[in-house]
């Protein structure tokens, strides 16, 4: 528990830290156009998955990928709901812990955004991404986060090299960036930073807005996911194992 409970502080810092990269980035036109969005977006998309590399090569952890973790191992009957439980709180608690931390100490006390145009253009991200958005927008959205992160998780595994794994972990979440689909702890920064430059997000609408329906939905899209590659790469190994050795062609030799 207590393992769990620090490798996930750490997952919050570097990942806030990816998440400050991009907003140094991406905020930093003095005069926002139309035709810079795109740019914003993609410097932003660029650069925040960085966080979650160093994330991954470091053995840290983010709770994005326990969704799928949790539903290969429930759907493989192992654990107890009372481990589930405390993992996930092991985690959140973890994670928000690293990003208020760097929020905190790193993004305000240092002054590193608090200037314009990066303080105008984070307070307006924060109010029109989760003050004045709705519950639902921020829940689908979030799924598909979930979803494309523990995609990304997955393919850092496929690959052995360094190189090809940061690609791996890079590419989907890039995808998840630009779209801005929340990420649980990319919430949990952004959140604690608007709120600390001057947002008009209250301490109930981060609860409401920025972690519970991204906690939510981070969960059914990493799930997703845990629930394909289960079927697949568990359940449909053991079918050809038990047919010994029987053809799984989608169409049989006669057609």
């Amino acid at each position: 528990m207590g393992l769990c409970f620090l490798k996930n502080v750490y997952g919050g810092l570097l990942l806030s830290a990816g998440g400050e990269l991009s907003l140094a980035l991406g905020m930093g036109f003095p005069n926002v156009t139309n035709n810079d969005l795109g740019l914003m977006r993609l410097l932003q998309g660029i650069t925040f998955p960085i966080g979650l590399v160093i994330v991954y090569f470091l053995g840290a952890e983010l709770y994005t990928g326990y969704g799928m973790w949790f539903a290969m191992t429930a759907l493989s009957r192992r654990g107890k709901p009372t481990q589930y439980i405390r993992a996930i709180i092991a985690s959140l608690l973890g994670n928000y812990l690293g990003a208020f931390l760097w929020a905190t100490l790193q993004s305000y006390l240092t002054e590193t955004l608090t200037e314009e145009p990066w303080r105008g253009r984070i307070i307006s991200s924060v109010d029109s991404d989760f003050t004045d958005n709705q519950f639902h927008i921020i829940f689908l959205r979030s799924i598909g986060c979930g979803f494309l992160v523990t995609i990304a998780m997955l393919m850092g595994t496929q690959n052995r090299d360094g190189i090809s794994k940061a690609l791996g972990l890079h590419l989907p979440f890039f995808i998840s960036t630009v779209l801005q689909f929340p990420h649980t702890v990319e919430s949990m920064y952004m959140g604690t930073t608007g709120m600390l430059l001057g947002s008009r997000l209250t301490v109930w609408k981060f609860l409401w807005k920025c972690l519970l329906p991204v906690i939510l939905g981070n969960a059914v899209g990493g799930a997703f996911t845990g629930a394909y590659n289960w079927y697949v790469y568990v359940k449909r190994k053991d079918d050809k194992q038990r047919s010994d050795g029987r053809d799984w062609l989608p169409v049989s030799s006669d057609d």
